[in-house]
């Protein structure tokens, strides 16, 4: 079992990774900030277009390898 003070130090770290923003949203924040709010929404539609042709190409990729 782990012991409970590695177990709270894991937990109070996870928390704080959770809610710290990524970089893709200090991105969008920054870009919104200085160039408005169009620009915020298009650089999020890139994102999201991004995320899903990788999640489309690991799809792909493992079922190439399944096959």
């Amino acid at each position: 079992m782990i012991p409970i003070d590695v177990l709270l130090v894991f937990i109070t770290a996870s928390v704080a990774l959770g809610l710290a923003p990524g970089p893709d949203n200090i991105f969008v924040l920054t870009q919104s900030a200085l160039n408005g709010r169009k620009a915020g929404i298009l650089i999020t539609l890139g994102l999201c277009t991004g995320l899903i042709a990788h999640t489309a190409a690991v799809a792909l990729g493992v079922a190439a390898v399944f096959q």
